[in-house]
Parts: structure tokens; sequence; C-alpha cells
């Protein structure tokens, strides 16, 4: 009976813990720059605090691991030049995963705008690059 009953515990646990995540996912409009001019539309964006009290943002595509790219096994990557003087170390990671880098604000609302750096992969999955840097850092081979 009591292990029932931690089972039970556990699973509202993990169902309130998800719901409770989902609902960090909200409508943001986002802006970016191109060809020297601002696009502005709306999309579903979601925000997470990991185990080590850091906020990121994602798509809501690839919020749980549900996007390609971070369901992927991670190997070791060779990135030349990782750390040169020259670019973004995270644009050149997700280069390397084969995404296109941007940067980009967001706004909820009529608040302030905010800015941060995404990697866009197809039309709709896209990981802050912070939280992509995160994920890889440990694979990463410099040259």
């Amino acid at each position: 009976m009591i292990k029932k009953l931690t089972t039970q515990l556990f699973f509202c646990f993990l169902v309130f813990s998800i719901e409770a995540s989902e609902k960090s996912c909200e409508m943001y409009n986002i802006k970016i720059i191109f060809d020297k001019k601002p696009i502005v539309s709306s999309e579903d964006m979601c925000s997470f605090i990991d185990e080590d009290n850091s906020l990121y943002y994602m798509s809501k595509s690839c919020l749980f691991y549900g996007c390609e790219v971070l369901k992927k096994k991670k190997t070791r990557l060779v990135i030349p030049n990782y750390l040169g003087k020259i670019g973004s170390p995270g644009f050149k990671l997700c280069n390397e995963l084969g995404g296109v880098p941007q940067i980009f604000e967001f706004q909820k609302k009529s608040n302030a705008w905010q800015n941060t750096e995404r990697c866009l992969f197809n039309k709709r999955d896209f990981i802050e690059i912070s939280f992509l840097t995160k994920e890889w850092k440990a694979y990463i081979k410099t040259e």
C-alpha cells in the first residue's frame, strides 16, 4: 500500500513539474534583423531555469529535449578557431551543429525588449546559444 501511494505521489509530482514548466511557455514578439531591416513576428517561446539556477529560452518544440538537435547523440566536435579572436564561439558551435545563429530581441506583451542569441534549426526549432554551449561544452575540441 505504501509503495502504491509513493508511486502515485511521484507520478503526481512529475505531472505537476511538467505542467509547471509548460506554463512558462508564452507568446512573445520576436525581432530579428534581416537585410538591414527589422522583422517582427509572434512565436511561442519557453523559459526555464536549470539545476544551476540559470535562465534559458527555447522554442516550445525543443522543450523537454523534443527537437532533433537536443536528441542528437553527443560526440566530439572539432571546431577550428573555436576560441579565436574573430567570431563568437557559440555561433561557431551553432554552425557546426547545422543551425543558423541569430541575435534576436524578444518581448512579452508590452514589457521592455530583451535580447539574446539563439541557434535556429529548420524554421521553428531554436535554442538559446548559452544553453547549447552548456550542453556541448564537454565535447568541443579546439585546434
